[in-house]
């Protein structure tokens, strides 16, 4: 679905209507909707939003992202990033809700799509309402309430609304059997669109037996590890200690075995800060093999940073695959 489709039939008035925050609370519905109701004495600022209120759509999805770019778009200067996977907020009423699923976002200025803000607006709201889509929020992010300028930088980071100066208006698309979530941003010269189709994770990640890391250690020379660290430390947290095990049980099953382990990070932040980080890392990892009683003089460590990335750091799924450790084989 694109442009060319901006002139279609508009919605019916009755979906125009942005969806109230409604009395209820919270109970399992389709995706974690709230069904039950409750007290009619809540305060409607503090109302829980109510999902059985936005009308099911019965027609067919295009293809996600669902939105295109601008026709006259020169595609090196439309800003995407995508995840198969990703958590945000959006604002439901004048509440946070958290959605979880497939993300994209695009990012362009107006001047080169060679449009006005309100011709792109009128574009994307006449598609979104043939969607199905209904507008349910009713503040910004920034306009929440709030006790401290700190939660409301924070508020600004959940629902990825860093510019005040925009617009906000969020909406759902509810299906019979999934819920996807759509948030345009604007102002006089850029334009920002987040889609989230709801669905649940997928683990996609799991532990390296140390028979595994033997074959690939055998095949490749070198074996990529996904080891926890806290952020922006070099401390492994609990869920990343079976890796380690892992790599102790491998040293121990082969006494002639040697490592050099290398970290990595992504092109996240000062590349002199990340060098370092991933240094210390690797230490981290060491330290910890040397503590399990495997002998020094089998383990080296260096620190690379982000100049060896496997994936490219433009969205969170390349990045996430370049923070890792390697195992390297030395002769």
């Amino acid at each position: 679905m694109s442009f060319s489709l901006a002139a279609c039939k508009p919605k019916p008035a009755e979906q125009h209507a942005d969806v109230a925050a409604a009395t209820t609370d919270p109970s399992p519905g389709p995706n974690g909707a709230s069904t039950t109701p409750t007290s009619s004495a809540i305060p409607a600022s503090q109302a829980q939003f109510d999902i059985e209120k936005v009308p099911v759509s019965e027609g067919a999805l295009p293809p996600f992202p669902y939105l295109e770019y601008p026709p006259n778009l020169d595609p090196s200067l439309a800003f995407t990033d995508k995840a198969n996977f990703d958590a945000l907020y959006v604002v439901t009423g004048k509440q946070l809700r958290k959605v979880e699923g497939r993300f994209e976002s695009h990012e362009f200025h107006l001047r080169n799509a060679q449009m006005s803000e309100a011709e792109v607006r009128r574009n994307y709201e006449n598609l979104i309402a043939q969607m199905g889509g209904v507008k349910v929020n009713d503040v910004k992010p920034s306009e929440l309430s709030s006790t401290s300028v700190d939660d409301i930088i924070a508020n600004t980071k959940k629902t990825r609304f860093t510019d005040g100066t925009m617009s906000y208006d969020a909406y759902l698309v509810r299906k019979p059997d999934q819920l996807v979530w759509i948030v345009l941003m604007s102002n006089d010269s850029n334009v920002n669109t987040l889609v989230v189709a709801e669905q649940p994770f997928k683990q996609t990640i799991s532990f390296v037996t140390a028979d595994a890391m033997q074959t690939q250690l055998a095949s490749a020379g070198h074996v990529a590890l996904y080891i926890n660290f806290d952020t922006d430390k070099a401390s492994i947290r609990p869920d990343g200690r079976p890796a380690v095990d892992e790599i102790v049980k491998l040293l121990e099953k082969d006494p002639s075995l040697k490592l050099t382990i290398e970290g990595h990070t992504d092109n996240v932040g000062d590349p002199a800060h990340n060098k370092a980080l991933s240094q210390q890392r690797a230490d981290a990892v060491m330290g910890s093999l040397l503590a399990a009683g495997i002998a020094k003089e089998r383990l080296s460590t260096v620190g690379l940073g982000d100049t060896k990335p496997v994936a490219d750091n433009k969205d969170e799924e390349g990045r996430a695959k370049n923070r890792r450790v390697e195992l390297v084989k030395r002769t």
